[in-house]
């Protein structure tokens, strides 16, 4: 799916208001207590406050219960796109169910809405995966963390396998194995 949305809006600050505004649409409508996500850009920008910006907040969930009806609500209110949160990200080669496994709780808004953010090696591993131009940039500033935490080539290899199941998503690309490899190169 395109986004409606072609220039950055959102980050840490405006992000952090809407998923407080959007756990009072949960309220509102009593649709009971969610727990997302954040993976892509939003976890960037929440994670590691260096400026960055997105488009939208890609989320994942293990059930949607009505969310995205308060997610439109938001949205109409603070005059943002539809898709402004979504979770097309489950749809696509770089997720999987393992994300929520390591992930670490961000915040909990108004007791109704449980933000988790993914851990920055699945990140890595996602952004690897997808190997988009505009990845390249998150990479860089996930690489650099996780070398000053000791990960090395090995450590990714097999988190991709803990995540997808082999490593044939980056195997079938040498630009992928090199790209991480020269990242990861320790001097």
């Amino acid at each position: 799916m395109s986004h409606l949305a072609s220039e950055e809006y959102l980050y840490s600050s405006n992000i952090e208001e809407y998923l407080d505004a959007l756990a009072q649409k949960i309220i509102e409508r009593g649709i009971g207590k969610h727990t997302i996500l954040i993976v892509g850009g939003a976890a960037m920008a929440l994670k590691h406050h260096d400026g960055r910006s997105t488009v939208d907040i890609d989320i994942c969930y293990r059930e949607q219960n009505n969310l995205y009806l308060c997610c439109q609500l938001v949205a109409k209110e603070n005059n943002l796109p539809e898709d402004w949160m979504n979770a097309d990200v489950m749809h696509s080669d770089s997720f999987s169910f393992a994300l929520f496994d390591k992930a670490k709780l961000f915040k909990a808004y108004r007791n109704i809405l449980d933000v988790f953010l993914v851990d920055d090696m699945d990140l890595y591993c996602m952004k690897l995966v997808s190997f988009r131009p505009k990845d390249i940039q998150d990479m860089e500033v996930l690489s650099h963390s996780l070398k000053l935490h000791g990960t090395s080539t090995q450590d990714i290899i097999a988190n991709i396998i803990r995540l997808y199941g082999d490593e044939y998503l980056l195997r079938n690309d040498e630009r992928k194995v090199k790209f991480m490899e020269a990242q990861f190169a320790f001097a």
